[in-house]
């Protein structure tokens, strides 16, 4: 193989892709590892998608089924499987699963990055092998058989839950974050996900039986049909059946609708003046009776507060890298920090990691204040350059505790001022349709607010407070004829005066000053 091609590792395939698309980027580079004569295939059946090698037999090409699936794990990487089994960079060229194990060690069944020795690139190559040696058409259909569709061989394929479950959280580990990070087993978000992914259904299934489809069915079944747990167990159900390579299983599991068609109805929805109405409630208080710990309230309110102009997760908040000093970056730009009276853009930075040393769930990326056309001054109305993070007592180690810590404090305290509101999501939410309001694109919000605009499209509109929609439709950036930014361009090309500050700040519905600020951006 050429030393400019590309080798297929699950990490490299995964670096822009996800799900689906990941692996039929994965089969395109394996097609390319291929020996010369033997390609691979993909086979979509009612029962799911296979991997077929297509090869000349004869003076006819033929496309045969080599008993791989079309997952990550029925497409090898050559390159490592031929390093485990024979030496780095020698060629494989076995004809009989007996002279195939000779030469290697003892083989390994699940390789680390979730290959098979019998899938579907290694069989390629095999066949390759084969076409040359064998002299005759009967001679190598036999061979075929025994070898790479081994319907000769008795297997033990009995395996415990216990068992199964363990390959599948050895090949979470061995895997990479959806930051395309390389997974840490110190790392408690990391454990705190495969907690609440995979281990919350697997810790159902009777660890020491063998695996079977009733047992499977009977924990899928113990949740409800059309529910987000359905869903998810079935999801994680099917990674078990993909991983031990129960080809059985794994057919009954595709045949299961997973659609989810129940979603919470108990979503709570904020306004703006909702927000303001409950940060004043819970600041008037006597100053100086300590049983109300004002300090304490008006840190939590700072962390809300940030949630409302960014859209930011609760725990994010804790991951502000220029909250009281600037931060400068990679590429030597150097952002004020937030506590600066000169910083008027107040970019916000959020790191990888919090101050519990939890990891942030999108990673760094800069966020951007979402100030709707009715509340222009927001950011001074909620004190957010007067930065009060809230103080933790982190005592104990247990990954699920440090993980959720922040999201349930901040939910206790939400539930001890009892205000009629205690989801702080719904905040993350009003971000957002502040930054509709004030005319900002699909894709800065989605971007600043860390995910798809998919998301953002759809779910994150599902939070509307009917006041919210009057300010959408009647006092929007977005319903103008340009966007403000815009025509604060247009502004400063015409030149700038009085009159025309005034005029522009009565068709945007806000204030002089705030126009003649943006103007000196």
């Amino acid at each position: 193989m050429s030393g400019k091609s590309k080798s297929v590792t699950v990490s490299n395939s995964a670096d822009y892709l996800i799900g689906y698309e990941r692996v039929l980027d994965y089969l395109k580079d394996a097609q390319k590892e291929c020996p010369k004569g033997v390609g691979l295939k993909k086979d979509n059946k009612a029962s799911g998608s296979y991997i077929t090698l297509q090869f000349k037999l004869g003076d006819k090409r033929v496309n045969k089924a080599c008993g791989c699936n079309l997952t990550m794990q029925g497409i090898a990487t050559a390159k490592a499987i031929r390093a485990d089994f024979v030496g780095a960079g020698s060629p494989i060229s076995f004809i009989s699963i007996d002279k195939f194990y000779k030469p290697a060690p003892t083989p390994r069944l699940n390789h680390p990055g979730g290959c098979y020795i019998t899938d579907a690139l290694n069989k390629a190559h095999l066949v390759a092998s084969a076409l040359q040696s064998l002299s005759s058409e009967t001679e190598f259909l036999r061979w075929y058989d025994d070898v790479i569709l081994e319907k000769n061989i008795v297997k033990n394929d009995l395996i415990t839950f216990g068992e199964a479950i363990a390959k599948v959280e050895a090949g979470y580990w061995d895997g990479y974050t959806k930051k395309r990070q390389k997974r840490d087993r110190g790392n408690v978000s990391a454990q705190n996900t495969w907690h609440d992914v995979y281990g919350i259904y697997y810790k159902l299934l009777p660890q020491d039986a063998t695996v079977n489809l009733t047992d499977v069915l009977m924990v899928i079944n113990s949740k409800e049909r059309g529910s987000k747990s359905y869903k998810s167990c079935l999801s994680v159900m099917k990674k078990l059946a993909e991983t031990i390579g129960d080809t059985h299983l794994r057919e009954e599991l595709s045949k299961i609708d997973g659609t989810q068609t129940i979603y919470r109805d108990d979503l709570q929805s904020v306004s703006i003046d909702d927000f303001l109405q409950l940060r004043e409630d819970v600041l008037n208080i006597p100053a100086n009776d300590k049983r109300y710990h004002l300090d304490s309230r008006r840190a939590w309110l700072w962390v809300f507060g940030m949630q409302v102009v960014y859209g930011l997760r609760v725990h994010e908040v804790f991951a502000i890298q220029n909250i009281d000093k600037p931060f400068k970056t990679k590429d030597g730009v150097t952002i004020p920090a937030l506590n600066d009276l000169k910083n008027t853009k107040m970019l916000a930075v959020v790191g990888d990691k919090t101050a519990l040393d939890t990891t942030t769930k999108t990673g760094y990326r800069l966020t951007i204040p979402m100030l709707p056309p009715t509340h222009p001054d927001l950011i001074e109305k909620l004190e957010l350059k007067s930065v009060l993070l809230p103080t933790f007592n982190m005592v104990s180690t247990n990954p699920q505790t440090v993980a959720k810590k922040y999201a349930r404090v901040a939910g206790t305290h939400l539930k001890c001022w009892d205000k009629g509101f205690t989801q702080t999501h719904a905040l993350r939410h009003l971000a957002n349709l502040n930054g509709m309001m004030s005319g900002v694109s699909l894709e800065t919000r989605a971007m600043s607010l860390g995910h798809s605009p998919t998301m953002n499209d759809t779910v994150y509109k599902k939070r509307q407070t009917t006041n919210t929609t009057i300010d959408l439709l009647t006092k929007s950036d977005s319903s103008q004829a340009i966007p403000l930014n815009s025509a604060i361009k247009v502004l400063k090309q015409l030149g700038v005066d009085t009159g025309k500050i005034a005029l522009l700040a009565s068709i945007y519905s806000v204030s002089p000053d705030k126009i003649t600020e943006l103007v000196e951006v």
